[in-house]
């Protein structure tokens, strides 16, 4: 069991001062022997990784790379990646990663976005799994031992191409000049809501403070060996390995198959006897619900990216942390990697659990404002959209002054000429200061004219104890929009009992219309669920229905049928209850007047409400009789006096 420990306060001295590059060059002077970062049975020191890193910007400077230029790295997660970073930066170049696993159309645009001066390749062919389609009629040269081609980069380029493998032919200065705190330094790719690629800018200052503020939360020594397990050319693979570098540490690099695989990653984590890991959450939902040895190397897990709906065991032999909020809130404003004091399973009390996980309190240099629709108003108490003002934000969006215009807005509470970034994620601050996490503004969905955060209904689904992992979502059905959950559990688990396991906790109309069991909720290729990709086509296969029994002539056929219509139902059996299948007080109303229009007989509202299942109200039906029409009030016709 890990004792409680304050986060400590992020102090950021060495960052305001020097670069990751200055760093890493100094560990190769004082530790050249330290090692840097393995690959499997690969590795590098420090002053290996030094000088592969000079000799590849004496190269990039040859081809024409001067400061300021962007250069492509299409390079996987591997050695490779981190020597290519650092050599570009080295050579004053400005590094734009570019994952060979994303679809070849995506590569080319970003290309086309990014106008790279030169690009960085690895010298020998990606695994298979990691090599993207090929557009048709393009050609390409087979890899040398086989295996599948690599999707050719753009005609005209330079091309340089490492094998970390091979040493440094020569040992070279460091190229100079150092680049400038000011100077751009890494640009960033992420996906908005219509999967458009956008470049985020940072210059070396933020690069610096980013490394240092993961090192400072995490209590990074040169003793830790982290994981590095994100894709290499999302943003998040900067903050993986930036860090770790920052202090010295070493860098241990996850094959796929091991990352695919909650087990598989734990047994790995393990054996390599990793101290730090980072990785996304719904994969860390379920690796720390996996059994664990009372001892183990690692002392801290932090899960981001997606919203977490389950607390850990509380006997886990390391520390678990949360990074909310989205990644490219992240990536840009620099703030949230996890908050300072987190609440952790280690330390929750029984009050915590009742919640999610909250964020925390902002680190050093970071102010959050929860403000209105207008980004000026605060909410006060309530829940707003989180606006961050951090004293290393990015520069905005490359080619997009559009976006950054919208995503950074001037600062109403700060000195002239400071600026505000919009994270587009959902908070509210509890009595004592505490930021909770509520998901996205656009998860936030009107139902039957109610504000549903979609958050608080899978937080309360996750806390039974079968379901493993939950996505609500809205779908339409019929003209109505409803809520369907989506989940995976050790044990079946019926949609009835999660729907009286919701009732008791939620209001009726943030009960799902479907509970969906599925064998894994879908993943994007950053390993974040899938949420375009649910429900399932098939979602109504989830309505909660009882034991089926046939409806008997008469009566229970008629209203069966009624159900059926109004709920969009394909079959209803005799005991199936109106509500439980989806319907709500208006659908009610609509089926009173169904009843007394097509069956003849009137039911009043609260007999409707006290056994709404096809039986029992077929007994009111028979009982009620047919309705007596009232005499109608004789027309008034208006005499001339």
């Amino acid at each position: 069991m890990i004792t409680h420990q304050d986060t400590p306060v992020v102090r950021d001295s060495d960052a305001a001062t020097t670069t990751l590059v200055s760093r890493i060059e100094e560990f190769a002077r004082t530790a050249p022997l330290s090692p840097a970062v393995r690959h499997g049975d690969r590795a590098l020191t420090y002053g290996e990784l030094d000088q592969q890193a000079n000799q590849l910007a004496h190269e990039l400077s040859v081809l024409g790379v001067r400061r300021g230029d962007m250069v492509a790295m299409y390079l996987g997660r591997s050695i490779e990646w981190v020597v290519g970073m650092l050599g570009c930066l080295k050579a004053g170049g400005v590094c734009m990663p570019l994952d060979p696993s994303v679809p070849a159309e995506r590569f080319h645009r970003a290309v086309t976005a990014g106008r790279p001066t030169a690009v960085v390749a690895a010298a020998h062919c990606p695994n298979a799994a990691e090599v993207p389609p090929v557009p048709v009629g393009v050609p390409v040269a087979p890899c040398p031992g086989g295996g599948n081609p690599t999707p050719p980069v753009p005609s005209g380029l330079p091309v340089v191409t490492i094998d970390a493998g091979v040493p440094a032919r020569d040992q070279l200065p460091d190229p100079g000049p150092a680049a400038r705190r000011e100077e751009l330094a890494y640009a960033m790719f992420t996906s908005g809501s219509t999967g458009a690629a956008k470049i985020v800018l940072a210059q070396h200052s933020w690069l610096a403070l980013s490394a240092a503020r993961s090192a400072t939360i995490n209590g990074t020594t040169a003793a830790d060996r982290g994981s590095w397990l994100g894709a290499a050319g999302a943003g998040i693979a900067i903050h993986e390995v930036g860090g770790l570098l920052w202090q010295g540490a070493e860098i241990v690099i996850g094959e796929h198959d091991v990352i695919a695989s909650p087990p598989a990653l734990r047994d790995w984590l393990l054996a390599e006897q990793i101290t730090l890991s980072f990785v996304i959450t719904p994969v860390g939902e379920v690796l720390q619900n996996l059994p664990w040895p009372r001892e183990t190397a690692l002392r801290l897990l932090t899960l981001g990216g997606d919203r977490l709906n389950q607390w850990g065991p509380a006997g886990l032999p390391f520390e678990i942390a949360v990074s909310y909020g989205s990644l490219e809130a992240f990536q840009v404003a620099n703030s949230s990697y996890p908050w300072d004091r987190r609440c952790t399973p280690a330390t929750a009390t029984d009050a915590d659990r009742q919640a999610a996980p909250p964020v925390g309190r902002p680190i050093e240099g970071v102010t959050v404002h929860l403000l209105e629709d207008d980004g000026r108003t605060p909410v006060g108490d309530g829940i707003g959209e989180v606006w961050i003002d951090s004293d290393c934000l990015s520069l905005g969006y490359l080619g997009d002054p559009a976006q950054t215009a919208d995503r950074f807005r001037p600062n109403p509470f700060g000195a002239p000429g400071s600026r505000l970034y919009r994270s587009g994620d959902a908070g509210r601050f509890r009595p004592d200061g505490v930021l909770e996490h509520h998901g996205r503004i656009d998860d936030i969905v009107k139902i039957r004219g109610h504000r549903v955060e979609l958050g608080d209904v899978e937080w309360v689904l996750g806390r039974h104890p079968a379901v493993r992992q939950v996505a609500v979502v809205p779908t339409m059905d019929g003209d109505q929009r409803r809520l369907v959950a989506c989940f995976t559990a050790e044990t079946g688990v019926s949609p009835l009992e999660l729907r009286e396991h919701a009732l008791e906790r939620l209001p009726d109309f943030m009960i799902p219309v479907a509970f969906v069991q599925l064998d894994e909720l879908p993943l994007n290729t950053s390993n974040k669920i899938d949420r375009r990709r649910l429900p399932p086509a098939d979602w109504a296969r989830g309505r909660p229905v009882r034991a089926w029994r046939a409806p008997a002539p008469g009566a229970e056929t008629e209203l069966a049928r009624l159900f059926a219509d109004l709920l969009h139902v394909d079959r209803v059996g005799a005991d199936d209850h109106f509500l439980e299948l989806g319907g709500d007080s208006l659908l009610l109303a609509r089926l009173q007047g169904h009843i007394e229009q097509d069956l003849g007989t009137r039911v009043e509202m609260n007999d409707l409400v006290t056994d709404p299942t096809v039986s029992g109200l077929a007994q009111l039906v028979s009982a009620a009789g047919p309705t007596t029409v009232a005499p109608a009030i004789p027309q008034i016709t208006p005499r001339r006096r």
